[in-house]
């Protein structure tokens, strides 16, 4: 809303690109734009936690009777009435579009973006991709699922395991979130859809503009937890743990490197480039290093500070589906984020100082570049 105002709607949003990709969270964003909801009320609902709890709907008490909770990690939502709440959301908005088919949906704005929303499919354990484009070159041989909006987002948000209770299922197929395949960040298959429809010599005319959901990155020495990462002792719980998170952290950030790689490759060591050609713009949980090489507390130097050591503390442990606390702690860091307060995601940084090399170290610098 930064970018476009609060009065935008969807459609206003979509119209400046010619393709938008998106996974898991992201791919529910992509389709209230799809849906043509004001931005202000997609916010609003992403607040809301009557609305969250249309998605992450609880599994009954009697179903977590089980000796296996007692040691092992088992699910907490149900699949299939999420499914449910998607499709009713995306069909009561402005435009209802849950039902219809992905490549039914470019006509529905004048044919301008085409969409790609990514997912892991379950039984054949490959990425699988659902396209509004089935003349896409970069398509497989392969039949392509022409699944709805709303059976494209269930499968793209169907986070496994600590979550949802079964793969989300339709079209004789079985599907988990596309994190699961590496896919979190979705700019990189962005990137290479765009490239296999692009003469070679245009690839210097392709933009890329892509906004995360926040990432924790911490520093390893400098300071005391929780502004440092607190190293712990390898073993099979935590090693299990590690496992199931670092699909959310690197990927996204190397995804968003390569793809600046293969679109500019420009590399000039000792000064901080801010590109054009890829703007990443997404809020990142990390301290900031004072001039006696100290970390500190984003928005220390604020009266009162911007967030408390507890609360940088719990924003770095958030799980996927925080409680209503959680969220209004992630709007508080949003807000300082916007003022400058909290650094952006840089497409490259020094992993000792955080310095910025590639991309924008603020919002307001990456703003000004979109």
């Amino acid at each position: 809303m930064s970018i476009y105002g609060q009065s935008a709607t969807g459609h206003t949003v979509l119209k400046d690109f010619d393709l938008v990709a998106a996974n898991s969270g992201g791919s529910i964003v992509l389709a209230a734009l799809a849906c043509d909801l004001p931005l202000n009320q997609i916010l609003q609902d992403f607040k809301s936690e009557s609305w969250r709890e249309k998605v992450f709907v609880p599994i009954p008490w009697w179903q977590k009777i089980n000796p296996l909770r007692w040691a092992l990690p088992m699910p907490k939502y149900l699949a299939a009435e999420k499914f449910k709440g998607l499709r009713n959301f995306f069909n009561n908005a402005p435009v209802p579009c849950g039902d219809s088919r992905l490549t039914d949906l470019p006509a529905k704005w004048g044919g301008k973006p085409h969409l790609l929303i990514t997912s892991f499919d379950y039984d054949r354990e490959r990425a699988v991709f659902f396209r509004t484009n089935k003349s896409s070159p970069a398509r497989s041989g392969t039949g392509q699922i022409n699944a709805t909006l709303a059976e494209a987002v269930h499968a793209s948000t169907n986070a496994p395991v600590k979550y949802f209770d079964e793969p989300a299922a339709f079209a004789d197929h079985r599907f988990w979130d596309g994190a699961m395949a590496g896919l979190n960040n979705p700019v990189l298959c962005a990137v290479t859809e765009a490239l296999s429809a692009f003469d070679p010599a245009k690839r210097p005319s392709i933009k890329v503009r892509t906004i995360g959901t926040g990432s924790v990155f911490l520093p390893l020495e400098g300071g005391e937890p929780p502004l440092v990462q607190k190293k712990v002792d390898p073993g099979y719980i935590t090693d299990i743990g590690k496992t199931a998170i670092c699909i959310l952290d690197d990927p996204p950030d190397q995804a968003t490197f390569m793809a600046y790689t293969w679109l500019d490759g420009k590399f000039t060591p000792g000064t901080t480039i801010e590109p054009n050609s890829v703007v990443r713009l997404s809020p990142l949980v990390q301290p900031i290093r004072g001039s006696d090489g100290r970390w500190h507390l984003p928005g220390h130097d604020l009266t009162p500070p911007l967030l408390t050591k507890d609360e940088f503390e719990a924003l770095t442990t958030l799980s996927i589906d925080p409680d209503q606390e959680g969220v209004l702690l992630i709007e508080r860091l949003c807000d300082g984020w916007l003022a400058d307060q909290v650094p952006n995601q840089p497409i490259r940084a020094n992993s000792d100082t955080f310095e910025c090399e590639i991309g924008h170290r603020w919002f307001s610098s990456g703003k000004s570049a979109w």
